[in-house]
């Protein structure tokens, strides 16, 4: 797996929304697939709008949770980031 670049911008794959399901909460939609998003999850998908790069995405989240680890955050993220892109749910622009 390549890491993407800080200047790279999220966004949501064709077909992905986050939406809430009564039972389960934060769901992300993709075709034919399902995930139930959790902690952080929401937050992160919901910043992933193609308006930010990575970088930003990152400053903002270490902004709001500015009592964590800045340096476990960057990791964190990329590492959630990078499994969605895997899934073919969000895309690196």
């Amino acid at each position: 797996m390549v890491e993407p670049a800080l200047s790279d911008v999220p966004r949501l794959a064709p077909g992905c929304r986050m939406t809430k399901s009564a039972d389960l909460g934060p769901v992300l939609l993709m075709p034919e697939n399902m995930l139930r998003l959790t902690g952080p999850g929401p937050r992160i998908v919901e910043l992933c709008n193609g308006a930010r790069t990575l970088a930003d995405v990152i400053a903002t989240l270490q902004a709001e949770f500015s009592g964590a680890d800045p340096e476990m955050i960057r990791r964190e993220a990329l590492a959630f980031l990078a499994s969605l892109n895997e899934r073919r749910a969000l895309n690196f622009e």
